[in-house]
């Protein structure tokens, strides 16, 4: 993911064996020399974990990787890990994180709707068909995106790789610029915010360590960290729980731009998908959807 990794060692019948936990392995954040090198320090922890030589190569390694889904990347980043690191595994099959979320719910097809340090939409039909929206990194979208976690919803209601998209205790891009914009917009007087911004402003001034809108440049620009300035969402939610005005407001938003994702794929979706007892199978996945209650109005 865009922020941390998992990796499963899993017997030939099924049984867990390890399990090891490392930082992003998303190569288009991090580079693809350092992608592989987590991913073989991961896999190799994993495999002491269980009791196995490191040298001797897995039967498969399977890759659910955010920014997993180009031909031509995923062709070099298995080319190279052949190469590098022939110990690692006699075969490999990488996909993207939203297909990986998929498998760990149902083979029948569905949508995936992550929120995690970035956010993206995929549908899969039964056919193995795909569309998507989004997906495009904070540069280009990242709508409501937030951070980590996973669970699956269904019809509206809350309820297979070696290497998954783990979202653990991180927070969203999109969700904390929103709220960060709206304080300086504010500021200028450009802008007049729904609500009023001080909660948000100082709780922007204690999580940067900053005193002055100043200050931030140097997060925004000279050592910007995507999963660090996410990180500011976690403030936000808070804020939410405590019943302040802007952050409430800011959590609506984002509860209805991941709503017009799951709308945008919703043309080339497969009839028989809405026919299950609950409906249509949405995977959640990021722990944005800790706020589902903050979200569900939007």
């Amino acid at each position: 993911g865009g922020t941390h990794s998992r990796v499963v060692l899993v017997s030939g019948d099924g049984r867990i064996l390890a399990e090891t936990e490392g930082p992003s392995t998303n190569h288009w954040l991090i580079g693809s020399e350092k992608c592989l090198e987590r991913i073989e320090q991961m896999v190799s922890e994993a495999k002491s974990k269980a009791g196995v030589d490191p040298h001797v190569p897995l039967r498969s390694l399977g890759l659910s990787l955010s920014g997993g889904d180009q031909k031509d990347a995923i062709g070099k980043l298995t080319e190279e890990l052949r190469r590098r690191f022939p110990h690692l595994s006699q075969s490999y099959h990488i996909t993207s994180d939203a297909v990986g979320a998929m498998a760990t719910a149902t083979d029948h097809g569905g949508i995936v709707l992550i929120s995690g340090t970035g956010s993206n939409c995929k549908l899969i039909n039964p056919d193995g068909s795909e569309a998507g929206c989004g997906g495009w990194g904070h540069m280009m979208g990242d709508e409501g995106s937030g951070e980590a976690g996973g669970q699956e919803l269904r019809g509206g209601s809350g309820g297979g790789g070696c290497l998954s998209r783990l979202r653990a205790p991180s927070a969203a891009y999109w969700i904390a610029h929103q709220a960060v914009k709206m304080v300086f917009d504010c500021m200028d007087n450009l802008e007049v915010p729904p609500h009023d911004v001080g909660y948000i402003k100082q709780a922007m001034f204690d999580y940067f360590q900053i005193s002055d809108r100043m200050g931030l440049l140097t997060h925004l620009y000279r050592t910007f960290e995507k999963s660090k300035f996410a990180g500011f969402c976690q403030k936000l939610a808070e804020g939410a729980q405590a019943g302040d005005l802007l952050c409430c407001h800011v959590f609506n938003k984002a509860g209805e731009v991941l709503a017009r994702h799951i709308v945008a794929v919703l043309p080339k979706i497969d009839r028989s998908l809405f026919l299950g007892e609950l409906g249509l199978p949405i995977v959640c996945v990021g722990s944005v959807w800790n706020s589902w209650e903050r979200m569900r109005a939007g």
